[in-house]
Formats: C-alpha cells, structure tokens, sequence
C-alpha cells in the first residue's frame, strides 16, 4: 500500500466513475429469473457471531485483531438426504451452533445436546469442515482453531465423540481455513490447514507486540500451513515438510481443484499482504509451486478467499481470489486467473468482476438454472463510526518511512473509527460474455461486516439458496426463489475403493445442448464457508443432460447418457 500504488488506485477510481456515469441512460434490466427472498427467522436460525478479545497490549488495534472468525459449513451429518448447518463462534467460551434440518424449511439447534457447541476453551473457533476421514458414510467435523483445533467423529447414531488427540490433529497456532483433499490418491481424506499469526505468539499472553505482518506487500513471516496425511487407522501424521507445502504467507483462504487435469488434486493458497501459492501435485509425492511474471505467485494482493468455477466452459478453472479495493486509497481488485497457452491471465477485469470492495467469502453458484454461475460475494471489514474513517490511519502506517509496520505498537488506535464499513454485498450475474452486479434488484440488502457464504439447496427443490456468516452480527438466510422455468439436477456422488466415499475430488463434465461444464466436487472451498457437497448445476430449458462423464478420485471413468433433469441423482462408484 505505497504511496505510488495509492495515487494509482485513485486515477483508476476516477475513470471507473466516470465510465459509470456515462451509462445513466442505459436501460436498467430488473428480472433475472429469481429473487433472493431474506428467510432468516422464517428458519429459525438464530445465531449471532460474537467477537475474541485479546491481550491489552493490542487495544490500539482490537477491532482488527478481531476481525475474522464467523464462517458457515455445510453438511448432511445424519444422512437424512436434508443439508444441515455449522456456525462458528470466535469469542472464549462463546458457543457454536449445529442447526438440524427439519425437512420443512425449519432448523432445530442440536450442537449443545450433541457436544459440539462447548468448543471455545482452549482457543476459538476461526474455521471448520465437514468431511468422512474414515470412509464411514458419515461426515465428522474439524474444528480450526486460533489456539487448539479440534476432531469430532461421527459415530452415525446422531453423536459426535471427541478424537483429537489420539487421531494427532490438534495443532496450536492460528488456523484461518481447513480444506481436504485426497492427495496421494489413497482413498482417505487428508486435511490442510491455512494459517495466519505466527504459531509461535499467544495473543491472550503476548511477550512481544511483533506479531503482525513484516511488510503490506511481501510478507513470509506468517504461521506454517500445515498438510495432515490421513493414515487411514484413525491417525494422521504431518507432512507438510516433506510435501513442501508449508506456505508462511498469511494465508487466509486455501482451496483445491485438480488445476492441470492430471488427475491429482492441487492447492491454491490466498494469502495476505503478499504473493498468493497455487502448489501443483506431482503424483502424491510432492507439491511444486507455480511462479510465473505478474501472476499466479507474483501479485501482492490482499487474497482473502478462493474458489473455483468452470466459467468459460472450456474445463480450465477460473480462479476467484478476494482482495481489497477503497476509492483514494487502495484499487487492487478482485483476480479471476484462467490458464491460457500455458500461462494464467487475469480476466477479472475483462469480466466486470475485479470491483467489489473490501472482499472476504466468495462463492459461485447457478443461482438462475441457466447453466452459468453467478458469483456472490461477502463484503465490509470493521464497522463503526460512519464519520470517522482508518482507511487514512492505515495508509500514513504504511507509507511513513521507517515504521516498523510488524510491531503492533506502532499502529494507530482505532478508537470507533471505521474501515471499509457497512460494505453493501455483491452478486455478479453472467450476462452475455460478462457479469454484472444485481445485488440490489435481486434482493441482497444487508450491510453487516460479511466473512463467510454458503450455497445450499435448504428444501432440496433445486434451487441454490445463500447462508451468510457476519462477524460480530447475526447470520442471514435467503431463500432463492426462481420465477423462469429453467431445468437443474443434481449429483449426491459416493465413492468407491481406492477412492474416498466423500469422492471429493471428482470431476465431472456435464454436456447439455452441445455446451461442456465442468465442476470437481470440493473439499470446502471458499473463505468462512463449505457449501452444498452435491454437484447442482441448471440446465436452462434444456429437460435432460445429454451426457454425463464422471472421472472418479481412483481414476476410474463412467459415462451416463440422457440423464432427465429436475431431480437428484444418487450415484455410487462402480468397482471394478
């Protein structure tokens, strides 16, 4: 954030605004084939987000210590065919919250009798996932922790029981963001974990106030990621050193999609105040890490998330990293890097889809059936004052000649001054060859300071809703409410040996009306948030798909033809 990179972000704020201006007379389209209705207490979802405090020695920058921590995770953990719902809490002894799917648009709280609300002791929550480490056919839940993270096994009766210390997983330090990957192809479900402070501070005891970032631009002195190798007899062993995936970049948000279609699954890694990672996966037995001129591995972005959509039709995924845009001060723009002749290019810009604020949990998701994803986006950092603005305290920090911007002393206090406050959300619409912001017309309103998103079909009627998690706020529940006739279906994928029975890691081409789509079934994408695991995709009026190519995680393929649309399909592995 230098003074050069500040007087250029103000130019290009000016041209955008005034390109903006010219479209006033423009024709203003308000029907896009659905609307997002706001059906939170319809739900019965009541949790509310409550913020960590830490040590006094950080008072002068308390609200940005305690800016991060709310995040949603979906997953069906009794295997009812109905989607349920995980609310991380981040302040000590706060609870978190296990919402059950009725079946009838209601949720029922169950963490408290079922053992996993009373998990903010020894640390709090930042992230979680959702995933089947023993291929049992029911999901246990990670918790990671800014302290020490935790492992619940589902013992599929409807009750959790506590095996961290004896499965090896419970690492100190800050965990922003767990994923889960098969990466050595094994048939067991490994875990990743993306870190951000220094593993080695403890910020409710500091003996140092340098614990923050060394640089706003290239900083390496963040927390170790960590890479757990499922041992596949309840056991993990850290292999983070001899995978080479121990990114020290403040990493916020990790993701993984098999980025070179080679059959193994890579790792991309958004990180702060510094260079991004994209690991590529060489066999399971090592990751190498892609660097190429202003790129992949060269910007110097705030990355704050990362998700993965096939948005071009051409089965190469397009990347979606958040990062940090404030008129006057700073314009880094979102990325959407695509891989082209061999080298990724970002085509954010060129898709309308680079401006969206101060930016954290981003998700794609076919929100109108067309076939297309939208792109929603969660937005806002601190919100205070709406007169007394940090935005200029944080530009003289890091500007001013020999500050030393690591030691949290040095900063400005931000007493009630806000910084990039009470954001409007954003959700980019694809129309024609770009996107387009329709937050607003579809009903998106609220302004709370977002983190996480989820997409998930709630009632199973084909149409994906958004989850929204808000730090220091209550959740937000839209329903999605699609007034075209478009078609849709959806795949609930289960594996088979040698791959796992989440078969996270699948690719899948659909083929409708002569257009490809490509989607990888996930292992929790996305900053604060793991979406719907079933592969949902709209088929526009097309009744059927006309062909559907399933790449299993074993390497097995399956072809099925004039599959009829609108409704679930259940489909298990065939072993050989």
């Amino acid at each position: 954030m230098r003074l050069q990179s500040i007087n250029r972000a103000f130019i290009g704020v000016t041209a955008l605004l005034l390109v903006t201006a010219g479209c006033g007379n423009q024709t203003v389209r308000s029907d896009y084939g659905f609307t997002l209705k706001e059906a939170t207490d319809a739900t019965g979802i009541t949790f509310t987000h409550t913020k960590p405090t830490f040590d006094a020695k950080l008072a002068n920058i308390m609200p940005w210590m305690a800016s991060t921590g709310a995040g949603v995770f979906t997953a069906d953990y009794d295997q009812d065919g109905l989607m349920d719902l995980y609310f991380v809490n981040s302040a000590k002894g706060s609870k978190n919250a296990l919402y059950h799917n009725n079946g009838d648009g209601t949720y029922t709280e169950t963490a408290g009798k079922l053992g996993l609300a009373d998990v903010n002791t020894d640390g709090i929550s930042e992230a979680a996932v959702w995933f089947d480490y023993n291929n049992s056919g029911y999901p246990s839940l990670f918790v990671g922790s800014w302290g020490k993270s935790r492992l619940f096994h589902n013992n599929g009766d409807g009750t959790f029981k506590e095996i961290t210390d004896q499965a090896g997983v419970g690492y100190r330090g800050y965990v922003n963001k767990a994923i889960v990957l098969d990466y050595n192809r094994d048939g067991n479900l490994d875990l990743y974990l993306s870190c951000y402070f220094h593993e080695k501070n403890d910020l409710w005891n500091l003996t140092t106030t340098k614990i923050m970032h060394n640089d706003f631009e290239r900083a390496r002195n963040g927390g170790r990621n960590v890479l757990y190798k499922n041992n596949g007899d309840g056991t993990f062993t850290d292999v983070t050193q001899e995978l080479g995936v121990g990114d020290t970049g403040w990493t916020l948000a990790s993701g993984t999609w098999d980025v070179n279609n080679d059959g193994w699954p890579d790792i991309y890694n958004a990180n702060d105040f510094g260079p991004d990672t994209l690991y590529l996966n060489e066999e399971g037995k090592q990751f190498k890490a892609v660097v190429q001129p202003r790129g992949v591995g060269d910007d110097t972005f705030k990355g704050m998330n990362v998700d993965f959509a096939d948005v071009f039709h051409d089965g190469n995924p397009a990347m979606y990293i958040s990062n940090v845009s404030k008129s006057q001060y700073i314009l880094e723009g979102n990325q959407l890097w695509h891989e082209k002749d061999g080298q990724f290019v970002d085509r954010s810009e060129e898709m309308g889809i680079n401006i969206a604020g101060f930016s954290w949990g981003a998700r794609f998701a076919d929100l109108d059936n067309s076939g297309n994803p939208s792109l929603v986006v969660q937005t806002g950092f601190v919100s205070a004052s709406k007169k007394r603005d940090y935005w200029f305290d944080l530009g003289t920090l890091a500007t001013t000649p020999g500050n030393v911007v690591e030691d949290a002393k040095n900063w400005p206090a931000f007493a009630d001054k806000s910084l990039s406050g009470y954001e409007k959300k954003f959700l980019f619409f694809r129309e024609g060859n770009k996107f387009k912001n329709i937050a607003e017309q579809a009903g998106l309103d609220f302004v709370e300071d977002g983190r996480g998103v989820a997409a998930v079909d709630i009632d199973n009627k084909g149409t994906l809703d958004l989850v929204f998690a808000n730090q220091g706020g209550p959740a937000k529940v839209y329903k999605n409410v699609i007034s075209n006739r478009n078609n849709w279906i959806k795949l609930d994928l289960t594996g088979s040996a040698p791959s796992t029975r989440d078969a996270v890691g699948a690719r899948v081409t659909f083929e409708v009306n002569g257009v490809k789509t490509v989607m990888e079934k996930d292992g929790a994408n996305s900053f604060g948030g793991q979406s719907d695991p079933r592969l949902h995709m709209g088929l526009g009026q097309a009744e059927k798909v006309d062909k559907i190519t399933i790449r299993w995680p074993s390497g097995r393929v399956e072809e099925l033809t004039d599959v009829p649309g609108n409704r679930i399909v259940k489909l298990v592995e065939k072993a050989d």
